[in-house]
């Protein structure tokens, strides 16, 4: 990863807290990232790292993250697509992308705008967790289980379950049924 500001940072805390091993090339770095044990900070200004520089940092690594500014990112990125890495950037060299993410329960949900609105992309990331339901997943979950023993047919069962979810007497019926479910669920327990 290239850079530490606010975008850096964000991008770096996703990283690690999927596991990944971040090493960091910055002049500025935030020392809570240290928390999480998997990264290493690089002190550089890369204002002033020359290209063949650059290339000796980069070929060591498969993936580059660019979090500098529009300059020293297009030339990261360049140069990172020249030696066939995996490249997120805030330029037009990507190939690729680090999304906003909701993960609820068994539901992980992501949507990524390009860059142009990380706000619209906040904005939709709570609507889908406000949306959703811990019940309706365990009992769709269900459902699709008792379906997929009695149909085997898995383009049957597609037809299936597409005519019942567009069918608004089945979404009332099914939304019945899954409180039902919840409450005989919530006294078992």
């Amino acid at each position: 990863m290239f850079g530490c500001g606010n975008v850096g940072k964000r991008r770096a805390k996703k990283l690690l807290n999927a596991g990944a091993e971040v090493h960091i090339y910055s002049k500025d770095f935030d020392e809570r990232l240290l928390n999480y044990g998997n990264v290493k900070f690089f002190k550089i200004d890369l204002s002033k790292v020359g290209e063949e520089e650059l290339k000796n940092i980069i070929k060591n690594y498969d993936f580059i993250v660019t979090a500098v500014n529009e300059e020293i990112n297009k030339k990261i990125s360049e140069i990172a697509i020249k030696l066939n890495k995996f490249v997120n950037s805030s330029t037009e060299e990507l190939n690729f992308i680090i999304p906003a993410c909701v993960v609820k329960e068994d539901i992980i949900f992501s949507i990524y705008t390009g860059g142009k609105s990380p706000i619209l992309a906040r904005e939709i990331r709570k609507m889908v967790e406000k949306y959703i339901d811990k019940g309706e997943i365990e009992f769709i979950g269900a459902f699709r289980k008792f379906l997929k023993d009695k149909v085997k047919d898995s383009k049957k069962r597609r037809e299936i379950l597409e005519k019942l979810f567009t069918n608004e007497r089945f979404q009332e019926e099914l939304l019945r049924l899954i409180e039902k479910w919840e409450d005989d669920n919530n006294t078992e327990g």
